[in-house]
């Protein structure tokens, strides 16, 4: 039974979750945990918040399953209730620093997966990770939010735009903000640790 449910479609497994079929929520929200979890980790401060904030994800999601009207919608919204948990528990822990790792995209996009590489390689991908971590810890929330669902996350403009209750033009144009924001930080860490008379 649980091997079926492990290979339906996500169309499928909403349906027979709504249905009232736990195996099938269980593999839904387990598809849905490590995206969740990741999100939570770069948006509100640290592996315990990070987990405080999945575990409510989850929970919220067992019991408002049946409000899902299909597998587009299901795409998002762990991402806005996970969002309004990280709202909440940085509200409780202002100032917390926010960034605790940041890897790479699953698709590719991101820092580099170095493992396979020479040391030379791996250690400067640990160095550009480091640099752009600490460039996406500074960015406000309003702008991390949109790089990290739409750049990491990889979701569409639209899936940004349900996620954080804008249009469409207004995420992108929040998005490019971001993303000047963003480079302009790299660029003042990378100056700032450049030697000095370097070129």
């Amino acid at each position: 039974m649980r091997g079926a449910a492990t290979d339906a479609t996500t169309a499928q497994l909403l349906e027979s979750a709504r249905a009232g079929k736990r195996d099938a929520l269980e593999t839904l929200l387990a598809r849905h945990e490590p995206q969740v979890y990741r999100f939570s980790l770069r948006m509100c401060g640290n592996p315990e918040d990070a987990r405080e904030v999945l575990q409510e994800t989850l929970v919220t999601a067992f019991k408002g399953i049946r409000d899902f009207r299909g597998e587009a919608e299901l795409s998002t919204w762990p991402y806005q209730v996970a969002r309004s948990f990280c709202i909440k528990v940085r509200r409780r822990r202002v100032g917390g620093a926010c960034m605790e790792g940041i890897p790479g995209r699953p698709g590719g996009q991101g820092v580099a997966d170095a493992s396979e590489a020479g040391p030379d390689a791996r250690a400067h991908a640990r160095e550009v990770g480091t640099v752009l971590k600490a460039a996406l810890a500074t960015l406000p929330d309003h702008y991390r939010e949109v790089i990290l669902l739409k750049d990491v996350e990889g979701l569409s403009a639209e899936e940004v735009a349900e996620v954080v209750g804008e249009n469409v033009p207004g995420v992108k144009s929040r998005l490019h903000r971001a993303r000047l924001e963003l480079r302009r930080l790299l660029s003042a860490v990378l100056d700032a640790e450049a030697p000095a008379g370097a070129p």
